[in-house]
């Protein structure tokens, strides 16, 4: 059970800590751009459940982990260590 809460406590810091690796100057542009450009074109293009954004928010949520620990490569925050 504790494996549980550490791997739920490790996706809550990596959730908190997105806004600052999108601000940080140590993650390349690059970088940011896919993780906006994916969560924006999902957001925008004809989806499988039109006008219920389930969907949207399901995909943010799982790119949001994948971008942190990308970005931690390059910037790694100080609340993580």
């Amino acid at each position: 059970m504790a494996s549980r809460t550490r791997s739920y406590g490790r996706l809550w810091s990596l959730f908190r800590a997105a806004p600052k690796m999108l601000t940080s100057r140590k993650v390349p542009f690059r970088l940011k751009a896919i993780f906006v450009g994916a969560v924006v074109l999902y957001w925008l293009l004809p989806d499988f459940m039109p006008f219920i954004p389930i969907d949207d928010i399901a995909f943010t949520m799982i790119v949001i982990p994948w971008f942190t620990k990308k970005a931690e490569q390059y910037d790694h925050p100080k609340h993580l260590q």
